[in-house]
């Protein structure tokens, strides 16, 4: 991809998967395609991370999908996995794919429980970020996400996808990037509109329905707002409004849609996110890198 990508169109997706304890986990999956006007959102769709490679296989030129957690984990960590599967340091990130991908949790978890340290990624403090440690083990469970995250790319066809930036790009092939909402809404000047489902009952889902409908509104007009600014970012287009409905119910969906949007504006112009190898450090390699954007 060149440093100012054709605004051609493609088929771009978002996706979020559930921290929870259950296996397969829930997720949820935005799709979206570019085109002169912006980024017009067609799919909204509740799925599980067991069915997302099939979701995503219908769509035959996708192009980049943008993934809300962690694409894998600490050095430090996994020097210690590699000893305990009685093996040399991992060399390459599809290795430690194709072990977690038969490392039932549990037995995941009595690994970290043993390792008995939360170290973060170089991605998670890069440019003063203040992201989780992939290995978090209390509320969210980032422990969970990351596994069930292992696991679904490890579904996907690797003739078509690939991870970035640990793996090298494939002709015609997909992008598969983590990608995080927080960060983009505090570029957007957004942050300030909560989405999280707050406490239980009628009145308080109301206010996270009216809350959603705020933040989805917006960014909807981001163009509008502030043309000059992001004048290289496209517009989003929501025109169905039975999508619309899961974005108001669900802020699972809205953090799919980020994702979908982040993914979207990196397809564009990818000038505008951090440069993964500029940390001058190979463990993004095995660790992965998370695509947030930068003030140029």
């Amino acid at each position: 991809m060149t440093a100012k990508a054709e605004k051609t169109d493609k088929v771009l997706a978002g996706a979020d998967l559930s921290g929870s304890k259950e296996n397969p986990t829930e997720a949820w999956l935005v799709v979206g395609r570019t085109s002169n006007l912006g980024l017009e959102i067609i799919e909204v769709k509740k799925t599980g991370s067991h069915l997302l490679a099939r979701d995503l296989a219908a769509y035959k030129t996708i192009e980049a999908l943008g993934v809300n957690c962690p694409l894998s984990l600490p050095q430090k960590f996994l020097d210690f996995l590699a000893q305990k599967k009685l093996k040399k340091n991992y060399e390459e990130w599809h290795q430690i794919v194709e072990d977690l991908v038969f490392t039932p949790y549990d037995e995941f978890l009595a690994i970290a429980k043993e390792f008995a340290k939360e170290p973060k990624r170089i991605t998670d403090t890069a440019s003063g970020a203040t992201a989780a440690s992939p290995l978090k083990r209390s509320n969210p469970s980032r422990l969970h996400q990351t596994h069930h995250a292992i696991r679904f790319l490890a579904s996907l066809d690797p003739a078509r996808y690939f991870v970035r930036p640990m793996q090298d790009p494939i002709p015609f092939g997909c992008a598969v990037m983590e990608v995080c909402p927080q960060s983009t809404m505090a570029f957007l000047k957004l942050q300030d509109i909560s989405y999280e489902s707050k406490d239980k009952g009628d009145q308080s889902r109301d206010k996270d329905e009216l809350r959603r409908e705020k933040l989805v509104h917006n960014l909807t007009k981001i163009k509008e707002r502030k043309a000059l600014t992001f004048k290289d970012f496209p517009a989003l287009i929501i025109n169905q409004r039975n999508l619309m409905h899961n974005f108001l119910h669900s802020d699972k969906a809205v953090e799919a849609l980020l994702a979908c949007y982040t993914t979207a504006v990196y397809a564009v112009s990818p000038e505008h996110f951090e440069d993964p190898f500029a940390a001058d450090a190979l463990e993004v390699l095995t660790e992965g890198w998370t695509y947030r954007l930068k003030n140029l």
